[in-house]
């Protein structure tokens, strides 16, 4: 059976990837920060009908990277599959972050990752085998306004992942990035919550970002979708790096490629809020 390991499981994509491995055979491991969140993972999991083991390991934490890890190993023998889910996602404007925000977003979202594909890779390698699946986003291939500091960490998450996908290769480790576009989970409406009020020099933009937001926690995507993709991703024998959820993620991936660089300045900076959707529409093309 394989045993694999997810961090933030108390909700959303987490939630999802950790109820549909453990339907799938694996033998789950779902991690939370905090096991007082657990009540709706652990409600999930017996709806589902399927088992799986919920543990405490924060990925802001070294001495709990490591225990968690010597958990699964102790128990299982060993760690298949890591999927790096947690993550924060909060949507500020470069002027506006403070170096603390900005070095705790890259903590959870980079160096937690990071940790965790060192504490696993020196079993796997020794296996000669293993899976590492990173949860990125279409944001590390298309960058908006007050997406900057988040988009940054999920560049440097795809990085690593390329990195290791590369250095594994010779060992048997196979190492994907997950890109999801606008999912329906918690995470997007706080991103949405934490963008500036109307007022201040990013405001005409901040009132484009917050409409598109808005739109995403009504038409996003399903999580059990990502869940989906990161199976899909785990057993196929190709070698794909980068996994794009569904048509709407390679609809915009493909049409921030196709659109000039000017196109792309020129839709924030010279639309009115009136033209804006049908401007965005003009550039990507007409969505799936």
């Amino acid at each position: 059976m394989t045993a694999t390991l997810i961090t933030g499981c108390s909700t959303g994509i987490g939630l999802a990837t950790a109820i549909h491995l453990a339907g799938r055979g694996h033998s789950v491991y779902a991690s939370v920060r905090d096991l007082a969140t657990s009540e709706g993972l652990r409600g999930a999991t017996e709806e589902a009908g399927v088992a799986l083991t919920v543990l405490s390991l924060d990925v802001d934490s070294p001495e709990s990277i490591r225990a968690g890890v010597e958990r699964v190993v102790d128990e299982a023998g060993r760690v298949d599959v890591l999927v790096n889910n947690a993550g924060v996602g909060d949507l500020w404007a470069v002027e506006d972050t403070t170096e603390t925000d900005l070095l705790q977003m890259f903590r959870t979202n980079v160096f937690g990752p990071i940790a965790l594909i060192r504490a696993v890779l020196p079993g796997m390698r020794a296996a000669g085998s293993g899976t590492i699946v990173n949860v990125s986003s279409v944001s590390a291939r298309i960058v908006s306004a007050f997406s900057g500091p988040y988009a940054a960490t999920k560049c440097a998450l795809e990085a690593i992942t390329q990195a290791v996908a590369v250095e594994g290769a010779a060992h048997g480790i196979r190492c994907v990035a997950i890109e999801p576009g606008f999912t329906q989970t918690p995470m997007l409406e706080k991103a949405l919550s934490s963008l500036p009020s109307t007022e201040g020099p990013y405001s005409t933009v901040a009132g484009f970002i917050r409409a598109l937001y808005k739109d995403g926690t009504e038409t996003g995507g399903n999580p059990i979708d990502v869940a989906r993709t990161i199976e899909a991703a785990i057993e196929s024998e190709e070698t794909v790096i980068q996994h794009p959820v569904g048509a709407a993620a390679e609809w915009v991936i493909n049409g921030r490629a196709a659109a000039s660089d000017q196109d792309w300045v020129d839709l924030w900076t010279r639309t009115t809020e009136e033209e804006f959707g049908s401007r965005f529409q003009e550039l990507f093309g007409d969505p799936p």
